[in-house]
């Protein structure tokens, strides 16, 4: 039999995935495949470039993202079945992409693989204004704005810069805002601790549609009642949120049942407190139906930010721009729900309006392009696909993978896997009347989601339901579901190494064991997503009442944790502590006191995943010095007896600690709602040794107790 030659369009993981699949997939000789890229480097959007070496990010051209940039789900989804993260960590192999000839050739293949993906140009809309202010003041689309400093070229340092204006209301827009408000409470700390000056400029969010931000690890109950916190996609996409029976793909309009299903959902498992500000919601004035599907975001920060002023989250569209030339600022006029509204000193336009498929798709046919339904109107469903977006019936020799937004991992592999089983058929061609049927509703669906009268019915994502995909990939391709534990199939998140023939794997044995470990909360990862939780809802302004244990001596007073940049590279995130004590008996008598800086890093595994540092910092000319006062231990949290209401506890132990009877040893605890701390609390422990931590001698004294509220 004669190899099948493949043309795979694409050098990124869908080509790469698809150039594997079916080399391994089937018996040597089935498939040939050659890839094709127009960049040097494999990888598509993912090149393992270093900042320093990233030249594409300052000139803005496409292929290579940010390098700051961090995957906002997990190292289950962001994977393939066959490779598990543990062994690319030991894995230092750096492949050299051979140089390409700038040569025109020609070759004839058999078949044709699709793999140029869908985020192909960084589409800006086109607004009344914004050319002219281009000339005048800063405009860049998200995608050059490098997260890690959050730098915008040309007026980083100037004193009279003013406001910045993101818009754009989903992923890259909350990931913008936030990187921005970070970057302006950097900026008002300096080497003399706490705050040296209160800038007037702000970070604008102009979003056109209601969302929901949710942070990178949600709180789930385990097995034992207790409470542990998961990355938010194992938490979002385990099978045992779905009804009994098999899983149906859901794909079209959403009904109103399942808008106000997740609702309901994000709002028990996110709490009240946090709603409030990691919520955007539409104005009830709003001619738009209460109905609309709202979408979603994904950053640890942004909700803080909204509460603590450092962004302001404006509902409505842009209508038109109006540059001044002599200031180099820029009006910006916004229709909302509740009339027009205009910005003033806008100096800074970031555009996290996404990207365009369409360069992807140009050096197809026109006649091609017409038979799969082309739309160059509409970025969100150009084309019509059937059969999970991989082939149109009428052209089986042309093949899709990776034209989709979603998870994108697990999809993509699964459409390889799918390509290469309806391309290694021989004879039977026919596509069957149910088959052929299913495909024809399918089709209708996604004709439906571009009518204008069912537009504001459209989800995120028009592929959105991931764990339907993936069970019904699974289910064509005759593949058994692997389970977590014993007689347990139907349970546990969704992964890419939960669906692959080759159970005895490896590799797939290695990502399954390293899944359930994490169920454990003293697992390393279970521990950093912990502290990472409590870090994370730290932020913002305190008023703490601090008594004896007598209780004598009270003082009140309030602390703002102020994020900053961090300034030692070994650590992801850091607050400036700014705290103003007043004795309740004083005579309004405020004392500024500072120099106390938390740090927190987020790696998963050494000892460090377990702690949050707490520094005594002092000033020596402009240079900071750190000593660490504390360090933060977590122990087991249990469920209260209130919905969505839990306590997390830690035990601090000073650096200059000893074992013996004149340790000090620090209590933490804090009551945490949804994913909020609605309070929390500190007790210094007296003379007493202590020997199991939190829980050891009942008789060692308070000697300070001191509470903090919102």
């Amino acid at each position: 039999m004669r190899s099948k030659k493949v043309a795979i369009i694409g050098a990124g993981p869908s080509g790469l995935v698809t150039a594997k699949t079916l080399l391994h997939n089937w018996p040597s000789g089935t498939f040939s495949p050659v890839v094709f890229d127009a960049r040097h480097e494999v990888g598509g959007l993912w090149p393992n470039q270093s900042p320093e070496t990233n030249a594409q990010q300052s000139t803005g051209s496409p292929g290579t993202l940010d390098p700051y940039m961090r995957t906002n789900l997990s190292r289950f989804t962001v994977a393939f079945s066959d490779l598990s993260w543990e062994s690319a960590f030991t894995q230092n192999n750096r492949q050299e992409a051979a140089h390409q000839a700038n040569e025109i050739e020609s070759e004839e293949f058999d078949l044709l693989v699709v793999a140029s993906g869908y985020f192909a140009r960084p589409y800006t809309p086109k607004i009344p204004g914004l050319e002219h202010f281009k000339g005048t003041g800063e405009v860049i689309h998200s995608s050059v704005l490098e997260k890690g400093r959050a730098s915008l070229s040309t007026n980083t340092h100037t004193t009279s810069r003013g406001h910045t204006v993101v818009i754009g209301g989903s992923m890259s827009g909350v990931e913008a805002a936030t990187a921005l408000a970070l970057r302006e409470s950097s900026s008002r700390i300096s080497t003399n601790l706490p705050v040296s000056s209160h800038s007037n400029n702000k970070v604008y969010h102009i979003h056109s549609r209601p969302f929901w931000t949710l942070p990178t690890y949600l709180p789930c109950e385990t097995s034992n009642e207790t409470v542990s916190f998961l990355p938010l996609d194992l938490a979002m996409y385990d099978l045992g949120r779905r009804p009994p029976g098999p899983v149906e793909y859901n794909i079209g309009p959403l009904s109103d049942e399942k808008i106000a299903k997740t609702k309901d959902y994000f709002r028990s498992l996110l709490g009240a407190e946090y709603e409030k500000y990691g919520h955007s919601q539409q104005q009830s004035s709003s001619a738009i139906s209460d109905s609309q599907p709202e979408w979603v975001a994904i950053g640890n920060d942004y909700a803080e930010f909204v509460r603590s002023g450092g962004i302001e989250a404006v509902m409505g569209r842009v209508t038109s721009i109006h540059p001044k030339s002599d200031t180099r600022t820029a009006s910006i006029n916004i229709e909302t729900a509740e009339g027009s509204r205009t910005l003033d000193n806008v100096t800074s336009m970031v555009m996290a309006t996404g990207f365009t498929p369409f360069d992807s798709l140009s050096f197809l046919p026109k006649d091609v392009r017409s038979n799969l339904e082309y739309n160059k109107d509409d970025p969100f469903i150009p084309l019509i696909l059937d059969k999970g977006g991989t082939l149109r019936s009428e052209i089986p020799d042309i093949g899709f993978v990776g034209f989709y937004r979603g998870p994108y991992w697990g999809v993509m592999e699964m459409q390889a896997k799918f390509l290469g089983k309806e391309w290694a058929k021989e004879h039977d061609t026919s596509v069957g009347t149910e088959a052929e049927a299913k495909d024809q509703s399918q089709r209708e669906l996604l004709r439906n989601l571009r009518q204008p009268s069912t537009e504001c019915r459209r989800g995120q994502f028009p592929m959105g339901d991931y764990v339907g995909l993936m069970e019904t990939f699974a289910k064509d391709l005759e593949i058994e579901l692997l389970s977590l534990s014993d007689g347990e199939n139907r349970a546990g998140p969704v992964i890419p190494a939960r669906y692959t023939h080759e159970k005895e794997d490896g590799e797939v044995r290695r990502t399954l064991d390293s899944l359930q470990a994490m169920s454990c909360q003293d697992h390393p990862t279970a521990q950093a997503a912990a502290s990472l939780a409590v870090f994370r809802a730290l932020h913002g302004t305190w008023t703490f009442t601090r008594t004896s244990a007598a209780g004598e001596q009270a003082e009140t007073g309030t602390v703002a944790f102020i994020p900053r940049y961090p300034s030692n590279p070994t650590y992801d995130r850091e607050y400036v502590l700014e705290t103003r004590q007043e004795a309740v008996l004083a005579e309004s008598q405020d004392l500024l006191v500072g120099g106390t800086v938390l740090r927190l890093s987020e790696a998963s595994t050494g000892e460090s995943s377990s702690r949050i540092g707490v520094y005594q910092a002092t000033t020596d000319g402009d240079r900071e010095i750190h000593q660490l006062a504390h360090s933060l231990h977590l122990t087991p949290f249990y469920r209260e007896k209130e919905a969505g209401e839990y306590v997390i506890h830690a035990e601090g132990i000073h650096s200059n600690a000893t074992d013996g009877p004149s340790a000090r040893r620090l209590q933490y605890t804090f009551h945490f709602q949804g994913v909020s701390i609605s309070e929390w609390e500190c007790v210094e422990l007296g003379d007493s040794h202590m020997e199991d931590g939190i829980n050891a001698d009942s008789q060692a004294q308070d000697r300070w107790r001191t509470v903090y509220k919102r």
